[in-house]
């Protein structure tokens, strides 16, 4: 009688492992209670802002508006202060030329020589990204920088 090839049992063998843990996967047991249950999706938490004055370390400001300079800054920029508002971020226009090279680059998108603009200022990369998902209105860009104005 003819010995089987190893390779062949072996192959055999970890088929058999292979289908006995893809078995064992589907739960469906008394151990799991909730099986039954629909999950839950939690929606993040609006983060904080921070007082760009008060940092000397970067930070990142999500621009919801941006004008050019003396084009009707106050009424323009009123609907965005007025959202951000409603979502207890207090804001009020201020000068990207404030954070190191956000003037460059909203002019850069906007085509605006002296941009002005509304936006909130966040201490992570994360807390700006967090509100740029969860802001419904428009985001103009988001803006990495040192604060470069006297306080």
């Amino acid at each position: 009688m003819r010995q089987p090839r190893r390779s062949i049992v072996a192959a055999l063998t970890l088929s058999a492992a292979l289908l006995s843990t893809a078995a064992c996967t589907g739960g469906g047991g008394d151990d799991d209670a909730d099986a039954d249950s629909t999950p839950v999706a939690t929606t993040p938490a609006w983060p904080t802002a921070i007082d760009p004055t008060t940092t000397t370390e970067p930070f990142f400001v999500v621009w919801t508006d941006v004008v050019e300079t003396g084009e009707g800054d106050t009424t323009t920029l009123q609907p965005s202060i007025d959202s951000l508002s409603a979502l207890g971020y207090q804001t009020l226009p201020w000068d990207p030329a404030c954070q190191s090279s956000a003037e460059e680059q909203l002019a850069g998108l906007t085509g605006f020589a002296d941009p002005l603009g509304v936006g909130v200022v966040f201490g992570t990369a994360q807390d700006a990204g967090t509100f740029d998902t969860l802001y419904e209105g428009a985001t103009v860009s988001v803006t990495e920088g040192t604060y470069t104005c006297g306080a």
